[in-house]
């Protein structure tokens, strides 16, 4: 390829390094917030917190990494390198940098899946059936990422290879998959959760999960519209996509720590700054008539012996349970 059959990757790369740069400070301050919503959940003995903690260090981690890479690239390009050569050093895939992105994405956007298929586990009451099958995508989705890297990195291979093209779509197909369904069937549960406290004559104007639904949807599509524009402009034979990978990173992280702070601090869509009142009225509110439903089955016990009474109330409450963020 002549140079002058090169696109202009200097300011392609340049103004998607840029975005992602802002895309980074924001993730900066969310990734605060997160860590303070999470240690103080740490503290007040929250199971979950300890995981999410976790996660959401190593999602930073990857960003910071890959903004790392990125100011690398642009010494390379734009300093170290031969006036002029910027758009020849972008145009190269195969170059150790580019491939060190590319990996450093597909972990980044792994991790954010798993946190995602996690949470349906968790609001599914634990049910590995229920996640067998995002699962099964997921592993697809990290195969095609893998086999797409691999091909990629071999010399002369433009990124509209066939085989690569193959291998890009089924990634962020299958990624697209788990993304948008996960979020619709956890959306799903809780909803069908908030409706079931009303068999506890626990009555409101509004859905009380409402917010959290919303909250979930909102973020979990951030992600996804980047995602869809990204490959929108791969599927157009645009190579602007390859450079709108850096802001989709950033994205990536920002998704499942947004829905932390946004959960844990009460900022909720279409719900009131009292709504931490109203979850824990609830929570006591269970717990309270969970703990006289156990008095009442343990005197049937005892004077009766019929073990039978109020079926399945029990597992109904655990239900509850997985309203948790």
């Amino acid at each position: 390829m002549s140079d002058a059959q090169i696109p202009p990757f200097d300011r392609m790369f340049m103004t998607g390094i840029w975005i992602e740069s802002v895309l980074y400070g924001v993730n900066t301050v969310i990734f605060a917030a997160a860590i303070f919503v999470l240690t103080r959940m740490h503290k007040a003995g929250k199971s979950s917190a300890g995981f999410l903690l976790v996660t959401s260090i190593f999602l930073f981690s990857l960003s910071t990494a890959y903004v790392s890479v990125c100011l690398r690239q642009l010494l390379e390009a734009f300093i170290w390198g031969p006036p002029g050569g910027a758009s020849i050093y972008f145009a190269n895939i195969q170059d150790r940098l580019s491939i060190t992105k590319l990996a450093l994405y597909e972990v980044n956007v792994f991790t954010q899946d798993a946190i995602l298929i996690w949470r349906m586990w968790v609001v599914y009451n634990n049910r590995w059936m229920v996640v067998i099958l995002p699962i099964a995508m997921e592993l697809g989705h990290v195969a095609a990422g893998i086999y797409t890297i691999r091909r990629g990195a071999y010399p002369n291979i433009s990124v509209f290879d066939p085989f690569v093209h193959r291998g890009a779509i089924a990634n962020w197909t299958l990624d697209l998959a788990v993304n948008i369904g996960v979020t619709l069937c956890i959306a799903y549960r809780l909803w069908s959760a908030g409706r079931f406290l009303e068999e506890f004559g626990i009555r409101r104007s509004k859905h009380p999960y409402i917010g959290i639904i919303l909250t979930i949807i909102e973020s979990g599509g951030i992600f996804a519209t980047a995602t869809l524009i990204t490959v929108s402009l791969y599927l157009s034979g645009n190579v602007a996509a390859v450079a709108a990978i850096d802001s989709v990173v950033q994205l990536a992280t920002i998704t499942p720590l947004l829905i932390v702070v946004r959960v844990g601090l009460g900022l909720q869509h279409g719900i009131s700054a009292n709504v931490m009142t109203f979850e824990a009225a609830t929570r006591d509110t269970l717990a309270s008539r969970s703990e006289s439903l156990h008095i009442d089955i343990t005197k049937s016990q005892n004077t009766s012996g019929d073990d039978t009474l109020y079926p399945g109330n029990n597992s109904s409450i655990r239900d509850m349970k997985g309203g948790s963020v």
